[in-house]
């Protein structure tokens, strides 16, 4: 669960919020149903919802294009960890450590130095 989303919905169901600016469909949630939830939800409140990139709910069309646009945003998100997965996996087996990671408890890193030309 994303608890500043959880806050962001507090607050525009206690009326705190007039209008909402956004810079597209896609940046309000992670998963392609949330965008027409959240966006009805802020619609019941009486809130504005301005869209930066393109103007959205003046037809049809529009209405139409927010959940296409999340499933859009979904499918990329899905594509770039599994993308980021498997550059990791072979910067591992080339003998990269990832600068992120760390030896697990009890373990060290060897660098590439230490190891003669091999990471592990």
């Amino acid at each position: 669960m994303r608890p500043a989303l959880e806050r962001w919905r507090d607050v525009i169901a206690a009326g705190a919020v007039d209008r909402l600016s956004v810079h597209s469909p896609d940046r309000l949630a992670r998963t392609y149903a949330y965008p027409v939830v959240l966006v009805e939800e802020c619609r019941r409140a009486g809130v504005e919802v301005i869209f930066l990139n393109r103007a959205l709910g003046q037809s049809p069309e529009d209405d139409l294009l927010l959940p296409v646009q999340g499933m859009i945003a979904e499918y990329e998100r899905a594509t770039i960890m599994e993308r980021h997965r498997r550059g990791t996996r072979h910067a591992a087996r080339m003998g990269a450590v990832p600068v992120r990671s760390g030896a697990p408890y009890g373990s060290r890193d060897v660098s590439q130095y230490e190891g003669g030309g091999q990471a592990r």
